[in-house]
């Protein structure tokens, strides 16, 4: 009978780190979104866009700032150019990891 109690018992606490290395995993795949905007003020590696909504963040459109990734080039914008852009989460924000101006 205790055999029997004692593997029961292990079983339950594989499961248990099982699980807990399952819901701690730290890579989640990136999630990224799409925008289109016009850039307001740039200021690396901060861009001001007034951008349309945003359906999938259930965003209106807006003004606001966001950081620019360190790979996203803007030496060929201005304020007034109009972009779309791809976002992604980082830290308690979001970033632009792509820049493309509208010509």
């Amino acid at each position: 009978m205790r055999a029997i109690f004692v593997s029961a018992l292990t079983g339950v606490l594989f499961s248990l780190i099982s699980l807990s290395v399952q819901a701690t995993d730290p890579s989640p795949a990136a999630q990224h979104w799409q925008g289109q905007g016009v850039v307001q003020q740039i200021a690396p590696p901060q861009i001001i866009l007034q951008h349309q909504a945003i359906p999938e963040l259930q965003w209106p459109a807006m003004t606001m700032p966001f950081v620019l990734a360190k790979s996203v080039d803007t030496a060929s914008l201005k304020s007034g150019d109009r972009v779309t852009f791809t976002l992604e989460r980082a830290g308690d924000g979001f970033q632009i990891i792509s820049l493309t101006p509208l010509r």
